[in-house]
Order: structure tokens, then sequence, then C-alpha cells
């Protein structure tokens, strides 16, 4: 997968914004059901695979799926996306949140106005919403801490770093996975030296990685809260390539998320574990059981979990590892 130029990539996104806008001002006036789903931002890859699965279930369900969001992964511009919709009067929505509070009261307002709110990926679990459908954030975060102690047993080093890369600051998903991951580590001889927030940006994901690992070539080891370096190629990373084919035995990379250009990182051992989500479950998920509320039905499939309010709907995952990865990833 190729990446933009950041100019280039405004410019995409600020066209398929006024497209998006022109084609949804008109909304629905065939009395068909309009279910709207925002990812956090447009021009994210990440999110691709949920559009499909939302737009597959659209199709299924005989139902208009519309897409639309932000050109930046702001909280602010998401409120005002779900204002405009509010004032469409769609259907139902369902939204990954860039920030749970300050996407609150705004949901919760759209519920009021008789709007049917899903979230999916990232929560905004006190806005009042019937289900969440993605990942178990905080026990995917226990899988990587998990999985990092194991790249570690037997080391005896009194203290082995570990920098980890987040996206946005307080969304819900990054802050789970975090506190999981450090949960599991804790009381270990695991110690988080740096923490980087790249804001859900690819391009400044590379960049933090790459001025971290090159100003610091004795840390040991990674953790990707999500994947945005493995968008790109390898070829974009040089110092992370550096420094991890330099001492693969002790350098690990633990990260979140796969695509099919993770591909290219395990070939050549960059990679040690990847634990994936399934994007395109929470897309369709979402946009099923919206409708099954809207047309007066039940949620499936959801659990009650203790402390979380609504239904959890778990979209499950894999491991992936440089043992089987060729068999668990899927090529373009």
């Amino acid at each position: 997968m190729r990446s933009f130029p950041m100019k280039k990539m405004l410019l995409i996104t600020t066209i398929f914004t006024l497209l998006a806008c022109s084609l949804y001002a008109a909304g629905s006036t065939d009395g068909e059901v309009v279910i709207v789903v925002v990812p956090q931002q447009l021009g994210n890859i990440v999110f691709l695979p949920a559009k499909e699965g939302a737009e597959q279930a659209g199709k299924d369900l005989g139902v208009k799926v519309q897409w639309m969001a932000p050109v930046k992964a702001e909280a602010q511009l998401q409120v005002e996306v779900i204002e405009g919709l509010i004032e469409r009067k769609v259907d139902g929505i369902a939204i990954s949140c860039n920030h749970p509070d300050a996407l609150k009261d705004v949901l919760a307002r759209a519920i009021s106005e008789g709007i049917v709110v899903s979230t999916f990926d990232a929560d905004s679990p006190e806005c009042g919403r019937p289900f969440y459908a993605g990942t178990e954030n905080y026990q995917a975060g226990v899988i990587c801490g998990e999985e990092m102690l194991k790249q570690y047993e037997g080391n005896n080093k009194s203290s082995i770093s570990v920098a980890i890369l987040e996206g946005i600051p307080g969304a819900f998903d990054i802050e789970s996975r975090k506190k999981g991951f450090l949960d599991t580590i804790k009381g270990s001889n695991l110690k988080v030296v740096y923490v980087g927030a790249c804001d859900d940006d690819v391009d400044k994901s590379v960049t933090i990685v790459e001025d971290y690992t090159r100003a610091n070539p004795d840390l040991d080891a990674w953790f990707m809260a999500g994947g945005w370096p493995y968008i790109v190629q390898p070829g974009a990373l040089p110092e992370m390539t550096k420094w991890k084919q330099s001492d693969p035995e002790n350098h690990k990379v633990v990260t979140m998320d796969v695509f099919s250009s993770s591909i290219a990182f395990f070939d050549e051992g960059l990679i040690d574990v990847a634990v994936g989500q399934n994007f395109y479950s929470m897309g369709y998920l979402s946009v099923e059981n919206l409708y099954n509320l809207i047309s007066g039905g039940e949620v499936e499939g959801g659990m009650k979990k203790e402390g979380f309010p609504g239904l959890f709907i778990d979209t499950g995952g894999q491991i992936v590892t440089p043992a089987n990865y060729k068999d668990e990833i899927a090529a373009e």
C-alpha cells in the first residue's frame, strides 16, 4: 500500500468529504431506512473493511448505508458530523469515537431525538448506546502484554525498556489497550520508557517510531497500540528495520492490527506478534443490529458484561506470528 504525502492526502480526503456532503445532504426521500456509519476519519484505510462489511449488510437487508466522517481524526469534527445527522433525522448511526467524553453528549442527544445509535471499534460507553460491536480492547492489551512477556522468557536483564506508540490520546480503544498491556507487564522486568501519540496519522506514526528508534538504539521493544506504521512498506522505516535486524533475539515488536501490508514486515522479520481485529464484522454487525432495533427487533449475539453499559458484541480477532502469518494474512 502506498503512503501519500500529507498535502496530497489532505487534498484527496477534502475532495471525498465535499463529495460525501453533497451526496448525503439530501438524505432519503423514498422511505428507506438510512443508517450512517461514522469512522474516526476519512482516508484511514484501517476502516475500509468496516465500510465493506457495512455496505454488504445494507445490501443484504435492503438498507441505505452511508459512510461519513471528518477529514481529521478530531472529536469536535465528529460532533459536527453527528449534529448534521441529527438535523437530517437519519434512522441509525454507528460511530467509532475519537474521544468517549467529547462525543457522549451529542450521541445522547441523537438518541433522545429517536435515532438508534451504536458504537464500534472505539466506544463511548456512557452515551446511552444499546450496544458496542468490536474488539474487547482491554483484553487485546492483555494479550499483547502476555505475548511481549513470552518474547523475553528467560531473559534476566534487570530492566527491559519498552516504547509505546499510541493513537489519539484519550480514545477509549487505545486507553483500554494500554491499560491491559500495562496491567499485564506490571511487576515484570519490562519497563515503559516512552509513549508517543500519532493521532491516528500514518505519516506521524512513522516519524515518531523512526525518530525515537534512531535516538535510542539501545531500546529493547516496541508495543504498537495500533498498526499505523504497518500500513506503509518496510522501506519507509529504515531506522526501525536497522534496529530490529541488528539484534532480532533481543529487539522485539508486538503490535495491534493486521493488514495485507503486514506480510512484507513479517517477511523481513520486523514483527514478532500482531494481534488482529475483525473490522469487516464490526461494520456488518453494526448495521445488522441497528436495523434489528430500528425494525422493532433485538440485538443478536450481544452479551452482558459487568460494569459495561448496554450489550457487547465481540467481533473476535487473531494472533499472527512469524510461524503462521503466511496462512493468517490474506494478500491483496
